[in-house]
């Protein structure tokens, strides 16, 4: 009879499998793509890189666009949400103005893989695709808003033009954010929104 000390051991770690954090690879991807160039930098960098399995790696993110956009839903999120509590009486300007403010305001553990994302979209033009869906449905909304308080319809020439004007406005205030630094970058989108109003 064997004892126990004859039987085989295992190397595998017993218990539960470690849990992986989406946010924490997403920031080495994303410096990795920011500080190499994404066309440079491959899924198996970023693996290698998080200390995970490409598998792992590949069953969190399919892609490595979705290693840049994976994130940008909280600021939609926070964006419609504060739309939902503005007041009736305000003007849709100032509706609009507080919600990007809400929406740009990433939370502190946030902000750096904020940064590195908005950077690498911009030095990556082609990766603006990966965004489009949700840039439209974010219109979409701000549309419905600015016509529901402005007494039109979404197909108005005033509605569209002014939605996608403060979209493309916001979007280029966080870039510019991104790129330069300054501040806060709720603070930034308010400030190049207030030169609007």
């Amino acid at each position: 009879m064997s004892s126990t000390s004859d039987r085989p051991t295992s190397d595998r770690p017993t218990g539960r499998p470690r849990t992986i954090d989406p946010g924490a690879v997403s920031l080495v991807a994303l410096r990795l793509f920011d500080e190499q160039g994404f066309d440079a930098v491959s899924m198996d960098d970023v693996a290698t890189a998080a200390g995970i399995s490409r598998r792992s790696l590949f069953r969190l993110f399919p892609s490595k666009a979705a290693l840049v956009w994976g994130g940008l839903d909280e600021f939609a999120t926070r964006f419609t949400d504060a739309l939902r509590v503005r007041p009736a009486a305000e003007s849709a300007w100032d509706g609009l103005r507080a919600a990007y403010r809400a929406g740009a305001s990433f939370p502190p553990d946030t902000v750096e893989v904020t940064r590195h994302r908005l950077r690498v979209i911009r030095a990556n033009p082609s990766l603006e695709r990966g965004g489009e869906a949700a840039s439209a449905a974010l219109a979409a909304v701000i549309e419905r808003f600015v016509a529901e308080r402005d007494g039109g319809t979404v197909d108005d020439l005033a509605t569209t033009v002014r939605a996608h004007a403060l979209a493309a406005a916001a979007s280029a205030a966080l870039t510019w954010w991104a790129m330069h630094g300054d501040g806060r970058p709720e603070d930034v989108v308010d400030r190049a929104l207030g030169l609007f109003g």
